[in-house]
């Protein structure tokens, strides 16, 4: 492959990648995430143990493959036009490791707890939905962030 279709698969590869994350990030804030609000906490932890094994190990390679291609992508991006050239990768990509250390650092331990049986009563599963939609939200707002970002890099 040239250097240069290497640089196109890489950013439409990248852009993808980063789409599907952002989405959903989107998703929860756009709608399902209050929604979720509006059930009970019991039926919201009876949820999150079902969709979570079906999506954890996607989610995983997705995560990985968008940090890895999105690191490839700053490596080739011309940074020779000054700082400006390459913010909007650069912040896109930092976005995208400030997700991930929410994820390992919050989310994660809130799935685990989630996911065990440890919760007991209402007070604590309303906690724990209360804790994980703060993390979700958060996470959901740095990559529709670092996705605009992108986009006006491309534009521009």
């Amino acid at each position: 492959m040239k250097s240069v279709e290497i640089v196109s698969f890489v950013k439409m590869a990248g852009m993808l990648l980063y789409f599907f994350i952002a989405a959903q990030g989107a998703f929860y804030h756009f709608g399902f995430g209050k929604a979720l609000y509006n059930i009970p906490a019991e039926n919201f932890i009876t949820l999150r143990k079902a969709v979570d094994p079906v999506v954890r190990a996607r989610f995983k390679v997705l995560y990985l493959a968008a940090i890895g291609l999105m690191f490839v992508w700053l490596l080739q991006t011309d940074k020779s036009n000054g700082f400006w050239s390459y913010a909007p990768v650069l912040l896109s990509f930092l976005f995208l490791l400030a997700d991930m250390a929410l994820i390992l650092k919050f989310s994660e331990p809130v799935n685990h707890l989630i996911n065990s049986n440890a919760l007991k009563g209402r007070e604590s599963f309303t906690e724990a939905r209360a804790q994980w939609l703060r993390f979700i939200f958060l996470r959901g707002y740095l990559s529709v962030a670092g996705f605009a970002l992108l986009l006006i890099h491309l534009i521009f």
